[in-house]
């Protein structure tokens, strides 16, 4: 199954492993084979990784890319997502079903649904610090 990609000048994707950056005029091409394909938008920085709900989209990101690229899932990433499930899901409970859902996609091989599973971990985050923010300014 082939996708098309239109990109912006100076945009970049990651394809199978590579960061390409779109040059000077917008470009559009086809990807004819299965390999792993992150847009601009939904890469993240390790230096961008600054939450625990971004840190497990960025190790997501890792074990995404380098097992479509030919290789097995990192045991290393595995380890340290398992780890930072865990600390998350012990100080907040209700993240669980966010992390069952990222690992049943684990566990069928659909990495890339994962990755869309830790966007909604990351929104909720965000929403749990917007409540405790709002909670401080009605204390205060």
């Amino acid at each position: 199954m082939s996708l098309k990609l239109h990109l912006k000048p100076g945009e970049k994707i990651i394809i199978g492993g590579a960061v390409v950056r779109c040059g000077t005029r917008p470009v559009e091409f086809v990807v004819e084979n299965n390999v792993p394909i992150l847009r601009h938008k939904d890469i993240m920085t390790e230096s961008a990784a600054t939450s625990p709900a971004r840190r497990v989209y960025f190790l997501l990101q890792l074990i995404y890319i380098d097992n479509g690229s030919g290789g097995s899932i990192d045991s290393n990433c595995i380890a340290a997502y398992r780890e930072l499930e865990q600390e998350i899901v012990t100080f907040v409970p209700s993240t669980r079903k966010y992390f069952d859902q990222i690992n049943i996609d684990i566990s069928a091989g659909r990495l890339y649904q994962a990755l869309k599973a830790a966007h909604g971990l990351m929104d909720y985050e965000q929403q749990l610090l917007n409540l405790s923010h709002g909670a401080g300014e009605l204390v205060a």
